[in-house]
């Protein structure tokens, strides 16, 4: 009976201990762009634009590591679409000046990130996870039309290995 209860009390303090960590080490890796201007979304139905991101599934913990909103792209536009609020922010693909892979992997996916060169000199910064699949291509599209379009944007490289 006291071998249960020091299990229990031992596993409530492991999972306390955890969060207190996970939250010191991922405190300020989530962007806040408090300066990007957001639009009405409901005009992107007849647009050919193809989605770059997913959502990751980490019991909640995600919404400390990535941005909320999904990213898509066409030949001169990068959209950030929050579907919560139905909002999107509209930036030309020539304003990306930084698309890296950060150190952190959710579920097998690698973080990415995107900086976009804003208003007043302000930078931009989204992360997001790719949906890169055997049937789906459009983050490697997207990898070489920033490639295509502004080479020293390009800051890691993609290869199937380090995805």
């Amino acid at each position: 009976m006291h071998l249960y209860l020091i299990f229990l009390i031992g596993f409530a303090l492991f999972i306390v201990l955890f969060s207190l960590i996970f939250r010191k080490y991922t405190a300020g890796f989530k962007p806040k762009n408090s300066q990007i201007s957001y639009e009405s979304s409901a005009d992107l139905v007849g647009e050919e634009i193809r989605k770059i991101s997913s959502r990751p599934f980490l019991f909640g913990l995600k919404d400390n590591l990535v941005s909320d909103e999904d990213f898509y792209f066409d030949d001169i536009n990068f959209y950030a679409i929050d579907n919560k609020q139905q909002r999107k922010a509209v930036f030309l693909l020539t304003e990306i000046i930084e698309l890296s892979k950060t150190s952190i992997t959710i579920t097998n996916h690698r973080v990415w990130q995107v900086i976009i060169h804003g208003a007043d000199n302000q930078k931009i910064v989204f992360k997001f996870t790719h949906n890169y699949t055997l049937w789906n291509k459009d983050f490697v599209k997207f990898y070489k039309k920033i490639a295509q379009i502004n080479p020293a944007a390009i800051k890691s490289k993609w290869s199937l290995w380090t995805m």
